[in-house]
């Protein structure tokens, strides 16, 4: 049965008395009289009805934290209880940008799936924006990402790997002659002979003159390459700006037109090619964390605990 939090708690999330009659499927007239006797019986107004999108009052502000505060503690409570049988059952989902679904997590799924077959595992593609969003709705019970603040007082993370950001070239181009002692097939980064701290580093220096394909501003992996770029004392020309690093990826194989920082895992994972050599950059800058997230103070089911004991205690790739 829904109690009188619930259905102002639905207000706030909807910003509409409307919408969120219809979603509860009650009249208007019936929610707007529910508000105003919570609103009476605590002395303070709730919501600020002169604005569109409706918002909440700091009173209300205050109350919506305190439901948000109740609802977890309700639901990690009905999971406690839930998750008490064994580990043949059960459900997880799982948030990841579109190369971690594509290249990572199938691998650990699959792993996990021989173990425990009838663990039904859902996988949610989106930006870290969106699944950080989706994580704190609970509507995801782990990310796996490469962009997550340590910071974030919302989420608990889990150190999955490290991986290496590298400079993807045309193999073509004369460049890679002068820089023959530097520079790397995909067969040598397969054999992760980039993490051999007897190969060298290139100086970006040498390609403050070409084009480059970016990610797009506010990505990770732009801001660090911009960053890399800087220290080496110019900004990047660019002529793509990508969304996707597989994009950029299969410009840069197959147009053959500019360079891009491509991540080792990328390559780790395609198939050989002779198309594109690879450079070893600034190990501190070049270097980037991934990690499992959950959201803080939730309730973590023993199938989640057991998807992240396997996908930790070895390395998949």
């Amino acid at each position: 049965m829904i109690n009188e939090r619930q259905y102002i708690y639905t207000i706030y999330k909807e910003r509409s008395f409307s919408k969120a009659a219809k979603k509860l499927y009650i009249s208007q007239p019936a929610l707007s009289a529910i508000v105003k006797k919570v609103e009476k019986k605590i002395g303070y107004q709730l919501f600020d009805r002169e604005t569109i999108p409706l918002t909440v009052t700091k009173e209300g502000e205050y109350y919506i934290k305190c439901v948000e505060n109740i609802l977890e503690i309700e639901n990690n409570m009905e999971k406690y209880f839930e998750d008490l049988g064994k580990l043949d059952s059960g459900n997880i989902v799982i948030g990841a940008s579109s190369f971690f679904c594509a290249f990572i997590l199938p691998k650990i799924i699959e792993k996990f799936k021989e173990k425990y077959p009838k663990v039904n595992i859902e996988v949610i593609e989106g930006n870290i924006k969106e699944l950080k969003e989706e994580l704190e709705n609970n509507s995801i019970d782990l990310i796996l990402e490469a962009a997550i603040s340590q910071d974030d007082e919302k989420i608990v993370t889990y150190f999955y790997k490290n991986e290496h950001i590298l400079l993807a070239v045309p193999a073509k181009w004369e460049i890679n002659n002068k820089l023959k002692d530097y520079r790397l097939t995909s067969e040598d980064i397969k054999a992760k002979k980039h993490l051999n701290p007897k190969v060298k580093e290139v100086s970006l220096a040498e390609f403050k003159d070409y084009p480059f394909i970016t990610m797009k501003k506010g990505h990770d992996q732009y801001i660090r390459g911009l960053v890399l770029c800087k220290k080496a004392g110019f900004i990047p020309k660019s002529i793509y700006k990508i969304d996707q690093m597989m994009t950029g990826y299969h410009i840069a194989l197959f147009n053959e037109s500019a360079v891009i920082f491509i991540r080792d895992l990328l390559v780790l994972n395609e198939q050989r090619s002779e198309n594109l050599v690879y450079y070893k950059l600034d190990s501190e800058l070049s270097t980037r964390p991934i990690y499992f997230a959950t959201k803080k103070n939730k309730y973590l089911s023993n199938v989640c605990k057991e998807f992240l004991k396997i996908a930790l205690e070895k390395e998949t790739i």
